[in-house]
């Protein structure tokens, strides 16, 4: 570390995210205030947008709202929920969230660890939407092990012990969601 102190260092041009879009949002203003340190950093512009709700969202929070129970198949993105899907489950959990109270399951296939990591976070975010995910079966499939191709070249599971595992996995899902809809 160079003994100059953090104002003698050469200004860095920053972009600024801020990752809400509110307009009175708090982590905007964290942005404002960086702005407004100058003699350490120069944020050149802060990047926001505006979303107002497409139709297609308000479709598919009805479809969710109106099912009784959900289930994910996902891949693994840098160890976590691939982007798009975050976003689908962000926009279903705005007021009021239709996750809520809902019985889940998860699936994955991905190289590697099979899409744990995915599954691991995705069930973190279901603590926080009132999501309740059936804890077994487990069903990941590393899709880059073993001789024989999971999937074949159209992305159709043709691996039979795999699919046993599925159909037992939907029989637990839907024990579970007749469960839930009962208490």
């Amino acid at each position: 570390m160079s003994s100059l102190s953090i104002e003698k260092r050469r200004p860095l041009k920053i972009v600024g995210l801020a990752g809400s879009v509110r307009a009175t949002s708090t982590n905007k203003g964290f942005l404002n205030a960086v702005i407004e340190m100058r003699s350490v950093t120069c944020l050149s512009s802060i990047l926001t947008w505006r979303r107002k709700v497409p139709e297609v969202v308000l479709q598919f929070r009805r479809k969710v709202d109106e099912a009784d129970a959900v289930i994910f198949a996902s891949p693994e993105y840098n160890y976590s929920l691939p982007p798009a899907l975050k976003n689908a489950i962000d926009w279903a959990s705005r007021p009021p969230n239709v996750w809520a109270g809902k019985a889940a399951a998860v699936m994955s296939a991905a190289g590697g660890s099979g899409g744990k990591r995915s599954q691991y976070h995705l069930r973190q975010i279901g603590v926080c939407l009132d999501l309740h995910f059936i804890n077994k079966p487990e069903v990941f499939v590393n899709t880059h092990e073993g001789p024989l191709p999971k999937f074949d070249t159209n992305g159709d599971l043709i691996d039979e012990e795999i699919r046993a595992r599925v159909r037992q996995l939907l029989r637990s899902l839907h024990a579970f969601a007749i469960r839930l809809s009962s208490s």
